[in-house]
């Protein structure tokens, strides 16, 4: 347990009076309250922070630390059940933000403030065009013509580097990937060249090698514009490369602030040196000499889409390869990793390979027994043998049933448990076994943490005693510590139940950890495989050492 108990700590920077920078942005004991059912909830307390003109600084914590009601305060950005306490101090170049009216706040949001927020796709309007959006913003702040607003988008959709940006003016944000999306969202932020730019875990949806270019990108349009960056991220790689000072939050405070080389150095507080600890390490437990049978085999496997481009009137046709005669041999107790960008076709490689969408070629085999050609109803006496756990627990459980209906329904649907009072029993234990008390099967799913919920999803998995999981990007919608508690226990239920895993992630670190072998996907196709450190350490693919470099030093 992480001692949370608050020391006061100084509002001063440790490298005040250090160099020569403007200073920007001042926050002062900034404090915010939530009124919810039953109470106050304190979200924000006694936090305080300065920004120098050209810098960037992290604000670094968990989920539920307060750090981006801390960036919306800046922005005034709350909800009615929110409000600011008196004590709370922002300023802004001069400017006294809290005491702002709301009408002076639009004209500072975007031109002198602006926000990139986490998710795109939330932020940006489905209905309108990417040019639209980037005008009216150019247009709340300028008195400028159409035609001159829609050139200065282009312009800006050049910057961010958008290939072909004219054409991208008239896409709406669904035709666009997500990184696209996100240098959408830098683009507006920049359009009126603000002096603070506030980017919200700008990165964290998107593949390794798509986060290393929006950070880099975010770096360069830094340095042009001589703006300052507040970067609001629980990914300390990112933080040490892209931050210049660092201040930690947990419980809606500061705990700890420093120089971001010497907080890493020399970190002080408790919490602190416990999200340090928090990166994923160690090894994949070593598999024991000997015999060890395939229990899923795959050879030529195939899957394909048909797919439309063009218009209503001339539709054309054309068939996309999402799986392209691909093999795989996962052995018992192995855990295997298929990692690739999105769009590599390594979720679909997977969901086919236990038969939850159709193959269109090869061969599947499952303990031996071919499975490609079953139907559902031929594959039902298979499925408490092979189980899967999602990327995201919240969507994953029935938020209308009770955590003992949501485990129990599987061993329901299987025949497993002679009576109620035995599938009970089953049901308590595979709580235990994921780490979970066993007293919480009347409660719903929106009572628990992400890192509980996904907890829940494991033992719903391991309550049918399968021999084989399939992981699908587990860890990724995790804080950092809860992605540690995951792997250890992954690890624990694989060397206790002699589980065979096959891991799908885009996050080489925990794959690292996790893995004994290492599938590599880009269009479908295996572009190079091996034993985990062989493949991580030394790549023979350009691409697979530019998804290395991206998740390990962020490089470019």
């Amino acid at each position: 347990m992480i001692n949370s108990t608050h020391q006061t700590i100084s509002d001063r920077r440790h490298d005040h009076g250090v160099h020569n920078r403007e200073l920007i942005l001042d926050a002062r004991n900034i404090g915010v309250d939530f009124k919810v059912e039953g109470g106050i909830v304190h979200a924000v307390r006694d936090v305080s922070f300065q920004l120098h003109k050209g810098e960037t600084i992290a604000l670094v914590g968990e989920s539920g630390s307060g750090k981006s009601v801390t960036a919306r305060t800046l922005m005034k950005l709350l909800t009615k059940r929110a409000t600011i306490l008196p004590r709370s101090r922002i300023t802004l170049s001069g400017k006294d933000v809290i005491g702002l009216s709301e009408k002076q706040m639009q004209k500072l949001r975007g031109n002198d403030l602006a926000m990139i927020f986490q998710e795109p796709m939330s932020s940006l309007n489905p209905v309108y065009t990417v040019g639209q959006q980037i005008c009216e913003i150019i247009h709340l702040h300028n008195k400028v013509s159409r035609a001159e607003a829609m050139s200065r988008a282009e312009a800006l959709l050049a910057e961010v580097q958008i290939p072909e940006p004219k054409a991208r003016l008239n896409n709406y944000p669904h035709q666009l990937s997500g990184g696209q999306r996100q240098r959408v969202m830098i683009a507006m932020a920049l359009a009126n060249r603000p002096d603070v730019l506030i980017a919200d875990e700008p990165t964290t949806a998107l593949d390794v090698t798509v986060q290393a270019q929006i950070l880099h990108l975010i770096n360069d349009l830094k340095s042009k514009y001589g703006m300052a960056v507040i970067l609001i991220t629980h990914d300390l790689t990112v933080v040490r490369q892209f931050s210049d000072y660092v201040y930690v939050m947990q419980n809606g405070r500061v705990q700890e602030h420093n120089a971001t080389e010497a907080l890493f150095a020399n970190p002080t507080h408790p919490y602190t040196k416990h999200l340090l600890a928090s990166e994923p390490k160690g090894t994949a437990l070593p598999l024991e000499e000997g015999m060890h049978d395939t229990v899923l085999e795959g050879r030529g496997v195939k899957v394909s889409f048909t797919l439309k481009r063009g218009g209503f009137f001339k539709p054309d046709f054309f068939e996309l390869k999402a799986v392209d005669s691909l093999d795989i041999d996962l052995k018992r107790h192995e855990t295997l990793g298929i990692v690739g960008e999105s769009g590599s076709g390594k979720t679909t490689f997977g969901h086919a390979l236990i038969r939850l969408i159709n193959n269109q070629g090869g061969e599947i085999l499952f303990d031996g027994e071919r499975i490609d050609g079953k139907d559902r109803a031929a594959m039902r006496p298979l499925r408490s043998r092979m189980q899967i756990v999602f990327q995201d627990p919240f969507a994953s459980l029935n938020p209308r049933m009770s955590i003992r209906q949501i485990i129990e329904e599987g061993l329901l649907v299987n025949g497993i448990g002679a009576n109620g009072r035995e599938r009970i029993d089953r049901v308590r234990q595979a709580l235990k076994d994921a780490g979970m008390p066993d007293g919480i099967l009347n409660r719903f799913p929106h009572e628990f943490s992400g890192g509980q919920r996904q907890r829940i999803a494991i033992a719903r998995a391991i309550a049918l005693e399968p021999e084989f999981i399939l992981l699908d990007e587990p860890t990724s919608a995790l804080d950092l510590s809860v992605q540690a508690q995951i792997i250890d226990l992954l690890r624990k239920l694989q060397d206790e139940k002699g589980l065979s895993y096959l891991f799908i992630s885009h996050d080489l670190k925990v794959v690292r950890a996790l893995c004994h072998r290492v599938m590599v996907m880009q269009h479908g196709k295996i572009v190079e495989q091996g034993p985990v450190a062989d493949v991580l350490t030394d790549p023979k693919t350009e691409y697979t050492a530019r998804l290395v470099r991206a998740a390990f030093q962020i490089a470019a």
